[in-house]
């Protein structure tokens, strides 16, 4: 099977992971030259990418696509081009091309609902967001919350008072804008021209634009569902029609979106929809909202399993997905939560581990997913996993960033995983096992830390500059072949490939590497 994939951006998650996965499923994915790709602000180049897709679909057996790539250049282009909506919209009838000329060929597009990150930081936005970027997103979450019926309007116009009125304007503009490419990725799909349109979203909250839009994007769909004629999903994996609103799926996520539509296209192809069946750590727990989300985690799940193809069930699963579930804090872990969430959290998650040891003694397969704190592991978790489970015998793992970013990710490994029948596959799904416990719990959760303090220790700083990201890069790499010594099964076998450590957009956010056996 061969897949082509156009990205959401250039980092790791959304190029080397969705390779990591295909490798797991013996499947060849295409992406774009790199020289094709966007650089962090630098875009991509937009009419090069149309001009590979249309390349590349004939040998192809389905093609994802990110519709912030082909309309903008990439997900931070769309939010500080000045693209305007009639140029964005003419890049996506590619698509309509495509799908003329390869009526049969499974189209899957996602795009995201644009973010307004709480933060005043502009390495991702419009650069007035340093100033005015947390004032910004209150001003979002009061005007949602005015428009379905709180008295807020003091409290907008006193706000509205502290923010100049022209970054005002050009934040509602851009959305705008991106709005109507939303809207036109909608007319694609009603048109015919995607199989499925996933539209997600970043950084979300209960309230806020990006909720008020989500509801207008899903009306629309209501009112193209209650008018249109069903038609037949060609990548389906048993012929029946589908309306509008089953190919449409909207929930909160963005840069786990490829894999999930990766190990979709893999699932339709070998016409299988894996039952997978959650299990809960804390009881109540699947009710809590998670960071960054609007809904429940239980809805996250719901969503995650649909998206990747998979049924929800409660019995006789393909695939079990043990969760620890998010902690009613709120916010990343932190070195003073450590006694307290021990002593609040460790029974109920020995006793998940223990489900998962009794489980994989069953010969049942098992994923586990780990949202208690956004942006790294749950200590008190990992301390379990590492003492009581066969790490290797694992479906998949995943605890980074958002709650849907883990759960996708690890969702999609673990779907190609239970069918893995060669040796190659096997070390496909060893590799990017690891990848996952190194960067979620060996880096998120334990060396970005230290390294931000090792960095400002030696340098002043708390982020790298050309003089110091060669040493940090190297003082990382030493930490993380640390980590893998503490982790069973995966010491003595593995190492960090030498030189192989980078920071994708020079910020100790986030890491890439290779793994090498030994």
């Amino acid at each position: 099977m061969m897949v082509g994939l156009l990205p959401l951006d250039e980092r790791p998650v959304n190029t080397r992971y969705p390779a990591m996965i295909a490798a797991i499923a013996g499947v060849e994915l295409v992406l774009p030259p790199d020289e094709l790709l966007p650089a962090l602000r630098e875009p991509a180049r937009c009419d090069d990418l149309a001009a590979w897709m249309r390349t590349i679909a004939p040998a192809l057996d389905a093609l994802v696509v990110d519709l912030e790539m082909l309309a903008f250049g990439g997900l931070i282009a769309s939010r500080i081009s000045q693209e305007p909506p009639g140029s964005a919209l003419a890049r996506l009838d590619a698509l309509r091309t495509v799908k003329q000329e390869l009526p049969q060929l499974p189209l899957l597009a996602f795009n995201v609902v644009t973010r307004i990150p709480n933060a005043d930081d502009n390495l991702e936005e419009p650069l007035y967001w340093d100033t005015y970027g947390t004032r910004l997103h209150r001003l979002s979450q009061l005007l949602d919350r005015s428009a379905q019926g709180e008295s807020l309007a003091g409290e907008i116009a006193a706000l509205r008072a502290e923010i100049p009125a022209a970054v005002t304007h050009d934040m509602l503009r851009r959305r705008l804008r991106n709005h109507i490419v939303n809207l036109g990725a909608l007319h694609l799909l009603d048109s015919g021209a995607l199989d499925l349109l996933v539209l997600s979203s970043d950084d979300t909250s209960p309230y806020g634009l990006g909720s008020r839009e989500k509801r207008w994007l899903a009306g629309w769909a209501e009112l193209l569902m209650a008018s249109a004629v069903p038609e037949t999903y060609a990548g389906e994996a048993t012929a029946h029609t589908v309306t509008t609103t089953e190919r449409l799926l909207m929930y909160p996520g963005a840069d786990e979106v490829g894999c999930v539509l990766l190990a979709r296209a893999v699932n339709q192809h070998a016409r299988h929809s894996p039952r997978i069946a959650p299990l809960y750590a804390i009881p109540g727990g699947e009710e809590i909202v998670a960071p960054y989300e609007d809904g429940p985690v239980r809805l996250t799940i719901e969503r995650q399993i649909r998206a990747v193809g998979g049924v929800l069930c409660t019995t006789d699963p393909d695939l079990w997905l043990a969760v620890n579930t998010p902690s009613p804090r709120r916010t990343e872990w932190d070195p003073s939560f450590a006694e307290s969430e021990r002593a609040a959290r460790y029974e109920a998650l020995a006793a998940l581990v223990d489900r998962i040891y009794a489980l994989q003694h069953a010969g049942q397969q098992v994923i586990v997913v780990d949202v208690a704190y956004p942006n790294g592991a749950d200590p008190v978790l990992t301390e379990l996993l590492i003492e009581r489970i066969d790490l290797l015998r694992l479906a998949g793992y995943g605890a980074w960033n958002t709650a849907g970013n883990t759960i996708g990710t690890a969702l999609a490994q673990g779907c190609v995983a239970i069918r893995a029948e060669t040796p190659a596959q096997r070390a496909a799904h060893e590799r990017f096992l690891l990848h996952r416990l190194v960067e979620d719990w060996g880096y998120q959760q334990v060396v970005r830390r230290a390294a931000r303090a090792w960095l400002k220790h030696t340098s002043g700083n708390d982020e790298p500059d050309d003089t110091t990201l060669g040493g940090v890069c190297r003082w990382i790499e030493l930490q993380l072949d640390a980590r893998i010594g503490e982790l069973p099964g995966f010491a003595g076998h593995w190492r960090i490939a030498p030189g192989s450590v980078r920071l994708p957009w020079r910020r100790l956010f986030e890491v890439d590497f290779g793994l090498e056996t030994v």
